[in-house]
């Protein structure tokens, strides 16, 4: 019989027959060698894993639909969504982030120049969550060696990134830390052409891990969810490097808070037709003058939990309103639906 690799069909559809439960959803995968995985009981066609990345279609070892099976998910590390030292210390409206704040919002750059192209999330030590737009073009072949990422920044004009807190200044003992991107994956049904920007996320993966520090380290993710994400009135935060008016380009990592609204909202202001799947995108923000802008696209939308002291990334910032800040909310990619094609695709990239 040939050996079954991590994560293919062979391998999950027995794990299908005899899970180990955890919960009523929960279960573990057997990937050879003793390891094992963490994963949810899903039918087979909402699973990445069972799935050609390329064409979409599901594998002919799933019969339909109805097959439950096993599907990988992402899996948050121990220290994600560190809060700042310095909370509590600036206003909760203030929109310059502390020094510490926010410590996996990276900058994409171009590899040779200073050339500020995204934002992103450092969600583990050698992978950063984007969005695809960032990257796909007119050309067939995504070109990761030309970009770098920024890892710990705080003001790129800055050598030494300073800030006063409390009438005193707070220094940052580390210089920032730029990796080089070995390979960019982005979703398999994003259409750089459509103009709903659906699927609209990519992973890059660095060309080594990065060292976590109080400046760098990752995110956590939602749980997995297929469901419609229910988000009208809740407070969310978003962050990066983007411009403060649609003219003029920011050097230093503000965040800014926003109310979210039913996905309703946003295909109206936009005129975007109704998906098939209304679970894809988050219609967050909306309040004149209160808005992310061009730079910021794939950066964190982030949720602090109420009864969690930690930072959870929902969205990734898509697209909004060709004028920034005119009063039109934005609409973000919901990470909780991809959490399954990311377990993909870091699987298939680690191999």
């Amino acid at each position: 019989m040939e050996r079954c690799r991590a994560f293919s069909v062979c391998c999950a559809v027995i794990l299908v027959l005899l899970p180990t439960s955890i919960r009523a959803n929960d279960c573990t995968l057997d990937v050879g060698s003793g390891g094992k995985v963490k994963g949810v009981l899903v039918p087979a066609d909402q699973c990445d894993t069972f799935r050609d990345l390329r064409t979409n279609e599901l594998h002919s070892a799933i019969a339909n639909g109805s097959t439950t099976v096993c599907c990988p998910v992402f899996q948050n590390e121990p220290n994600c969504g560190r809060i700042s030292v310095y909370d509590g210390v600036f206003s909760h409206d203030s929109r310059e982030s502390q020094l510490d704040q926010f410590p996996w919002a990276v900058v994409i750059m171009k590899r040779w120049v200073s050339t500020t192209i995204c934002s992103g999330s450092l969600i583990s030590r050698q992978f950063v969550l984007s969005a695809a737009h960032c990257f796909v073009t007119s050309r067939k072949k995504l070109l990761p060696e030309k970009y770098r990422v920024r890892l710990g920044e705080w003001d790129l004009n800055l050598a030494e990134d300073c800030q006063y807190v409390e009438g005193r200044l707070a220094c940052n003992d580390r210089p920032p830390k730029d990796i080089p991107v070995q390979t960019i994956v982005s979703h398999q049904l994003y259409d750089y052409k459509s103009r709903d920007y659906l699927h609209d996320i990519a992973l890059l993966k660095l060309i080594h891990p990065a060292e976590y520090s109080a400046l760098i380290s990752p995110v956590c993710l939602p749980n997995w969810s297929k469901d419609e994400p229910m988000i009208a009135g809740r407070s969310f935060t978003a962050t990066g490097w983007g411009r403060t008016r649609s003219f003029m380009a920011l050097r230093r990592k503000l965040k800014i808070h926003m109310k979210g609204h039913n996905i309703t909202v946003c295909r109206r202001a936009y005129s975007m037709p109704a998906p098939e799947v209304p679970q894809l995108q988050l219609c967050v923000g909306g309040e004149r003058n209160r808005d992310v802008c061009f730079g910021d696209s794939g950066g964190a939308l982030m949720r602090r939990g109420d009864d969690v002291d930690r930072w959870t990334q929902v969205g990734i910032i898509s697209f909004g309103a060709d004028k920034c800040g005119k009063g039109m909310p934005g609409v973000f990619t919901n990470a909780a639906f991809y959490l399954d094609w990311i377990q993909r695709v870091i699987h298939d990239l680690s191999d």
